[in-house]
Order: structure tokens, then sequence, then C-alpha cells
């Protein structure tokens, strides 16, 4: 018999599960990836110890800009690893994200929504750290191709024919995208935004329209990620705000699944996308959990 301990939380990353999602969806074949089931809570767990492998040697002092699930996934891989850990974030962030990565021991610093990239740039400069910096670079959706795209085409034993996913920073939808599409050309990729984000316009020839503004974490961006690869997205619908906690909460109250709000956000695109996708099997990941907005959300 061989051992299935790890050495560390960082080992013990990936293989989530893959669940159907046949109460609110009866009809239709959708299934969805748990990612809140990696130890961090997110599935930025990946991209994080994705990115870490490659930082420059003798680094001890790591930054990063965040929403929140970036923040933790960093602030954890620091406690393990012994680096020092500073982590920005808008003051929209939900409190229990705040204090989740406080409470691996980062520091954590709450600016404005229009200025958290920037506090985390002046932080690098003044403290000659390495800055992650998710939202630029390319390792981001590279984590996903590599990682989550094979775990999730062998979960599913290749059976899948659109992939549907929030747009944040944008690495998700394209690393999992790219790797999809080269083992079957004919999976379409479908994103998913509030309203006014600024994705839609880069896929499709709607222009964008009125001012982004959204309660939804993680999910749509005022200015697009320098991550996100618009050559392997098919389209990209966007949903209310409104519509997404609705369905976040049937996530919880039918399937027992208590995801963050990008979640019930990427299951009304879905719900919106169904008289388009009957017949046709769909995969997606839920990349949080809702624990860390039960004060915002729930």
């Amino acid at each position: 018999m061989q051992s299935q301990v790890k050495a560390s939380v960082m080992e013990a990353i990936g293989e989530t599960p893959v669940v159907r999602l046949g109460r609110i969806f009866p009809a239709a074949s959708v299934v969805a990836k748990l990612e809140y089931m990696n130890p961090g809570g997110s599935i930025k767990d990946r991209m994080v110890r994705h990115m870490l492998r490659g930082m420059p040697s003798g680094t001890a002092h790591v930054v990063e800009s965040s929403s929140g699930n970036t923040g933790a996934a960093l602030a954890m891989a620091s406690a393990v690893m012994g680096l020092r850990c500073d982590v920005t974030v808008p003051d929209t962030t939900s409190s229990e994200k705040v204090k989740r990565i406080a409470a691996y021991g980062a520091a954590i610093h709450l600016c404005p929504p229009d200025d958290y990239h920037a506090a985390a740039e002046r932080l690098v400069s003044e403290n000659e750290a390495h800055y992650l910096d998710q939202y630029c670079t390319p390792l981001n959706r590279e984590a996903h191709y590599r990682d989550t795209g094979p775990e999730l085409w062998r979960q599913l034993a290749g059976e899948v024919d659109v992939f549907v996913c929030g747009v944040g920073s944008g690495g998700t939808i394209s690393g999992i995208g790219r790797y999809l599409k080269e083992q079957n050309a004919g999976v379409r990729v479908i994103g998913v935004e509030p309203p006014h984000s600024a994705y839609r316009k880069l896929v499709t020839d709607r222009p964008a329209e009125g001012v982004f503004k959204s309660a939804i974490e993680g999910v749509g961006k005022r200015q697009a990620s320098r991550s996100f690869d618009p050559a392997v997205v098919d389209d990209v619908v966007q949903v209310r705000d409104e519509d997404a906690l609705d369905w976040c909460r049937r996530l919880a109250q039918k399937e027992g699944i208590l995801a963050g709000g990008s979640s019930g956000c990427v299951v009304a695109g879905i719900a919106q996308l169904l008289p388009k996708l009957h017949g046709l099997r769909v995969a997606t990941v839920f990349p949080d959990s809702g624990v860390y907005y039960l004060s915002k959300y729930f």
C-alpha cells in the first residue's frame, strides 16, 4: 500500500471533483468543476503555484494585486514557503476574503478600486519585491493550459461540446479553452461577464455601452486584462448582477453547492444560452466558495 500523505498543502492542489447540475438543469447536460475544494479555497491556487515555480531564485518578498482569491492563494503559499507577502485589494472586497488573507499572515492593503494595481506596483518598487501580476503575465493562462485543462478533459473523458467560463483576469478561460480546443477543435468556448465589462467587445461586434460597475467579485473588468486571449473565445454573454445572485442562491438551495457570485454569474449565462445548447454537453468551473461572501450575497 502506497502512502498518500502530502508534504504540504501545495501538493494537495488540484483533482477537484466534477458534478452534474441535474437539479437546476434537469433537461440539459451541464457539469461544474468545484474549484473551491482546493486547499486555499479557489481556482487561484493552481495559478499561484505555477507562477511561484518560476519566480527568481532568492526571492523573499512577493506582492500581488487581487480581488481576493489570488491574494489568499499567495498568502497560503507564502506561509508554506516562508515568504513575506503583501496583497492589495479593492476596498469593496468582502470582509471574509480580507480576513482570510490576513489569517495566513500576509499584509493586506485596502485600496480604492481604481488604485489597487498601482498600489501593488508601488510596493514592489519600494521593497524590491517580486510581483506576480496575474493580469498581465502569460503564466496565468499557462497554468490552466498545463494543469486545469488536462485535468478537466480527463475527468470528462473528452465528452464536452461547450465550455462556459466567467471572465475576470482572463487566464482560466484562455488556458482551459485553448487546451480543450486542441483536443477537439469543435469545442465552443463562451465567456460570461457582467454588463458593460470589457471582454465582449474583444470577441464580438457588439460595442461596450455604459460604464462597468458590478457587485460580483472576480468577474468582469473595466479594462481587459492582458492575460485574456480573445482568439480562444467564440462568444461572450453578459448577465445582470441580480440574475447572477439569484442563480448563486439557487445553486445552494437546489444543488447543495455554496459557490461564489462569479459561479452564479456563469450559471446565469448558461441559463441564458440554454436554447442554443440543446443536446450539447456543457462544462464550467466554479472558482470559489460562497462562504467568502456570506456577509455580502446571502
